[in-house]
């Protein structure tokens, strides 16, 4: 069997999960990248509290789309369709709650801990022009430890999505599409 004949079965036989594996990177690709630019615009602790929350409410209305649409192929309408959404948005919301917790706890109170194992790994590597981050009260830190810190931030993030991702699909799968008594499973 050719590798494309391969790849082909497998999507067939795992097409559900495959496309939520997609849809699953597009959302938290956009999630980064609007937590980058919130942490950029407003500084590392926006990010981290306010601007986080925000991004995953963006992110919360992009995969519920997808979700119905390419992933679950709900059929859904009236107030089925409203059932569900509200059940997503519910778990999606439990979800960005743990999310919030990760980024505080993670991104905020161990951030200086963070930092610190960040240059001690990465340090050599960084430069005094890596980066600039933008503090509460507007106070700026340029250099190898903003950097460091920005590149703890982000761990932090990916963590907290690969944790988020997880409970999504379970909560999606089990709780919120579920196909009806009668319907096939692909």
């Amino acid at each position: 069997m050719t590798v494309a004949k391969k790849v082909s079965a497998f999507i067939r036989a795992h097409g559900e999960a495959v496309r939520y594996l997609v849809f699953g990177v597009l959302t938290t690709v956009l999630n980064m990248v609007l937590y980058a630019v919130f942490q950029a615009l407003f500084g590392y602790q926006a990010a981290n509290s306010w601007g986080n929350v925000l991004d995953n409410i963006l992110c919360i209305l992009f995969a519920y789309a997808t979700n119905r649409r390419f992933v679950f192929a709900s059929r859904t309408r009236g107030r089925a369709a409203l059932r569900e959404f509200g059940r997503f948005v519910a778990c999606r919301l439990g979800t960005m709650a743990l999310d919030a917790f990760v980024m505080v706890a993670g991104g905020n109170w161990l951030a200086a801990p963070g930092q610190a194992l960040v240059l001690a790994v990465l340090g050599p590597w960084l430069t005094a022009s890596d980066g600039i981050i933008l503090g509460m009260g507007g106070s700026v830190a340029y250099g190898a430890q903003a950097a460091a810190l920005a590149l703890w931030g982000l761990g932090v993030k990916a963590f907290s999505n690969l944790l988020v991702i997880v409970l999504n699909y379970l909560f999606s799968k089990l709780l919120i599409f579920k196909k009806p008594a009668g319907r096939a499973e692909e």
